[in-house]
């Protein structure tokens, strides 16, 4: 498995700087004309999928189940395949693309919903902010789903998405800011190598370290 991983990563860095070094190219040379919008549009989708794919990678130790975090790569992928055939073959069916947008929705959902796995809070704050940015970002999923296969746009529906967007923004960078301001006030644990191969820390108690993977 750590093999697979490996070569997993080191594609991954292949494919980023395959269209890193794509969309420079098409950038410097010559004019923009259709042609080269197409490429650069393939370069930004690649980095797009490339990231969310990292994004739900770094989660996947935190989580119950490491598939979890393969299902958000896969749902990453999925939707960039689907970008891309909208992009090279111009396909004019309104199903298409309404299938291609909820796919997009919920890859973004699914991987805002693993990232609370990576905060770390104490008492209520924990058992009720990390659930609420979860729902908020699933009602925010539905809504947007609701109204792209229904075609419906009507006044409250946008007003209702507009407030779920800032909710989803609020609840997200809040629990980053609690995070980070938890992680100032936690102590750390900083080990320094002994010469028999053990751990010491400030305090003078040793610990035997043992490599997870």
């Amino acid at each position: 498995m750590l093999q697979i991983r490996r070569y997993f990563t080191t594609g991954l860095i292949a494919l980023l700087t395959l269209v890193a070094a794509l969309a420079i190219y098409v950038l410097v040379t010559g004019e923009l004309g259709w042609a080269e919008v197409k490429a650069l549009l393939t370069a930004l989708i690649g980095f797009a999928v490339g990231l969310n794919a990292v994004t739900c990678l770094t989660c996947r130790h935190e989580l119950p189940r490491p598939w979890m975090a393969w299902a958000g790569v896969a749902f990453g992928m999925v939707s960039g395949v689907m970008l891309l055939t909208l992009l090279w073959w111009n396909i004019q069916s309104s199903y298409y693309w309404q299938i291609t947008s909820v796919t997009i929705i919920w890859t973004l959902v699914y991987t805002h919903c693993l990232l609370p796995s990576l905060i770390r809070l104490e008492g209520w704050k924990q058992r009720y902010l990390v659930p609420l940015t979860r729902a908020s970002s699933l009602l925010l999923g539905a809504l947007l789903s609701y109204g792209v296969v229904g075609s419906f746009y009507s006044g409250w529906l946008l007003r209702t998405i507009s407030v779920m967007t800032i909710l989803v923004g609020f609840f997200t960078l809040l629990l980053v800011i609690l995070h980070r301001r938890n992680q100032q006030v936690t102590p750390r644990l900083i080990l320094t190598e002994s010469s028999d191969g053990l751990y010491m820390d400030a305090s003078g108690r040793y610990y035997r370290v043992t490599p997870v993977e």
